[in-house]
């Protein structure tokens, strides 16, 4: 199915939209396999897993918001 230039164009816009970081593992490293276990076993995507942490991990550290300086931990 050939793509149209309306889905080009839409998706040339909802590109600009995110950004893309990532984590290389070797298949054969246990991290990976107990990352893919874990998120198995409680139905978690990798993405919205990561962002979690992530997030959870700077609000421990009190990384402030960009819009919103010295925001407080919740």
């Amino acid at each position: 199915m050939a793509i149209t230039e309306a889905q080009k164009k839409y998706e040339k816009k909802r590109a600009k939209l995110y950004k893309n970081m990532s984590a290389r593992y070797k298949v054969t490293d246990i991290e990976l396999v107990r990352l893919e276990k874990y998120l198995q076993d409680n139905n978690l995507s990798a993405s919205g897993y990561i962002q979690e942490l992530v997030k959870r991990d700077l609000d421990e550290k009190g990384i402030a918001y960009p819009d919103t300086p010295g925001k407080e931990e919740k």
